[in-house]
């Protein structure tokens, strides 16, 4: 599963059920990409894959990171080495547990599996500088609300009747629910819409995506959910084939621009996150970097000139892709978790225009794995 990164707060929307519903029809036509050149790159020819490297993190990180673990996330402090689990959690069952970043803030997601007791997913909001994580409702999907203040929820009212709710990350409900399909999943909010994917399809991934507003209208955008890497105000970053061009589109002006595939790794994207600005995205891309080892390579897409710039030390041959998750800190520096074969767990931060990686390992308990397992607080 591929989160979707949004500027509210680099938001990710955790898909946690499926129930059958239906979907309205269009009301206009999405924008069509045109066949421009390929967006042109700023690095050189590629260099042979490696171990992640890099240098020491030193001195004050000042980076406190909200890690999804089981049963409960860690809130780990790199300057003073302290690892403490989240509170406000209920302790039964076996939760699976996942965390997406809204604004500077986190919501946490835990779903119980148990023998013998009721299943239930729970949604928790949890505020910068804080320990302890505010009930926020259940839900069978969530997705980051624009203001990085709420987030909006998926809730079922009957076997086949289901509202979307934007609660504030303290508890209160935002504006009147909307009923909405059971099939329907929130990815992103637009400055005027919520992006959406609805349809009869068993995986979610599979279904088309629209543009919802308050009066209930959808505009058919013309591409599956799975394809959607990353919006940010009205532009969207999609992608498609391993290799094929990716799109940026700009749902206001209904252009569209195919950008080059940068890196050398064939195996395709894997997640996408937009800087605070507002105009850059970091992109994560995989595939083999040597014979029978699996590669990693990320680069920072500005949206405005529809450049590629390569991260340094990369691409790396030894990052487990699904171990790996980054999200932007509110002072614009990448922060990459990952597992490597070389260092273990790794945090990698990097800042636009540094000149190499700083790496720090960590030793945690036993972290969740695969993307949707970091927040900066």
């Amino acid at each position: 599963m591929r989160p979707v990164r949004v500027l509210a707060g680099v938001g990710v929307v955790v898909l946690v059920a499926l129930v059958a519903g239906s979907c309205q029809g269009p009301r206009q036509p999405a924008p069509r990409p045109a066949p421009l050149a390929p967006a042109p790159s700023t690095t050189t020819d590629p260099r042979q894959s490696r171990p992640l490297a890099g240098l020491p993190l030193a001195g004050w990180s000042r980076l406190r990171l909200l890690v999804a673990s089981e049963p409960a996330p860690l809130v780990v402090d790199l300057d003073r080495h302290r690892v403490q689990p989240e509170t406000g959690l209920p302790t039964g069952g076996e939760p699976v547990v996942s965390v997406l970043p809204v604004g500077g803030h986190a919501v946490i997601v835990s779903e119980r599996v148990c023998t013998g007791c009721q299943q239930a997913v729970e949604v928790y909001g949890i505020w910068r500088g804080h320990t302890t994580a505010v009930q926020l409702g259940r839900a069978q999907e969530v997705a980051a609300a624009r203001d990085g203040q709420a987030v909006w929820l998926l809730g079922q009212r009957t076997p086949t009747a289901c509202t979307l709710r934007e609660v504030g990350l303290e508890g209160r409900l935002q504006r009147p629910p909307w009923p909405v399909p059971c099939t329907t999943t929130p990815h992103a909010e637009l400055p005027a819409d919520l992006l959406v994917a609805t349809g009869t399809a068993h995986d979610p991934w599979e279904r088309p995506t629209s543009l919802l507003d308050q009066a209930g209208h959808r505009t058919r955008l013309g591409f599956p959910a799975a394809n959607l890497l990353a919006a940010t105000g009205q532009l969207l970053l999609t992608s498609a084939e391993p290799q094929a061009p990716l799109t940026l589109t700009n749902l206001a002006s209904h252009r569209s621009w195919r950008l080059g595939w940068p890196t050398r790794l064939r195996g395709g994207t894997h997640i996408a996150a937009v800087h605070p600005n507002g105009r850059d995205i970091a992109v994560g891309f995989h595939g083999l970097a040597a014979p029978g080892e699996e590669g990693y390579d990320l680069w920072l897409l500005n949206t405005a000139s529809r450049r590629w710039q390569h991260l340094p030390d990369l691409p790396a041959a030894d990052v487990a892709v699904k171990a790996t998750d980054l999200a932007w800190t509110r002072d614009g520096r990448l922060v990459v978790l990952t597992g490597t074969a070389t260092h273990g767990q790794v945090v990698a931060v990097w800042r636009p225009g540094q000149p190499r990686l700083a790496l720090r390992p960590l030793e945690l308990p036993e972290p969740s794995p695969g993307t949707n397992t970091l927040a900066i607080l």
